[in-house]
């Protein structure tokens, strides 16, 4: 199968009902940020990152981490806990973000569906603290592995993200909680 021209993929969707080109403009366009007729059920190890809402450092700083930084932490701990063959192989809560490593086995569960346990789970525990806060960004950004150079780099990756804190993209000076 061949890839989408460009021509395909700039040109707006329409409906039949959405003729007038204001009421396009209402509607944003969004990239899925998922591969196109990947199975993420399948047995694979995926590198994930979750950032917090406008980047805010809810979770302490790398070297202590705030009530909210121990809740994401322990509720990353409980993953393995609550889906059938998922192993959380390498992950690290970061002020305003979290990077994982998860191999799915291809059992049952999505990494989707995982990822957005999860968050459900981080945002039900902060709300007994701060019912009004607002936890994540939507949506997540995910790497599948493709190989042993890709995982020993993203693994090295994910272990000296703390030492790098200064010097990450998603680094902002202010720390909140």
């Amino acid at each position: 199968m061949t890839p989408p021209t460009t021509s395909k993929l700039a040109r707006p969707w329409r409906d039949a009902d959405m003729s007038n080109e204001s009421e396009l403009e209402r509607f944003p366009v969004r990239k899925n940020p998922r591969l196109t007729n990947f199975d993420y059920t399948s047995y694979n190890y995926y590198f994930v990152t979750i950032c917090t809402k406008d980047k805010r450092c809810l979770f302490g700083s790398p070297a202590k981490l705030s009530r909210f930084g121990t809740i994401a932490k322990d509720c990353l701990k409980e993953i393995e806990q609550h889906f059938r063959g998922v192993q959380m192989d390498k992950w690290v809560v970061m002020p305003n973000h979290i990077h994982a490593i998860i191999v799915l086995s291809g059992e049952n569960a999505s990494l989707s569906t995982i990822v957005g346990q999860y968050k459900s789970a981080v945002t039900r525990q902060l709300h007994t603290l701060d019912p009004q806060i607002a936890v994540w960004q939507s949506s997540f950004h995910d790497h599948v592995i493709r190989n042993q150079a890709d995982y020993e780099r993203i693994w090295a990756y994910i272990d000296t993200n703390p030492a790098r804190w200064m010097d990450d993209c998603f680094y902002t000076p202010q720390t909140d909680l």
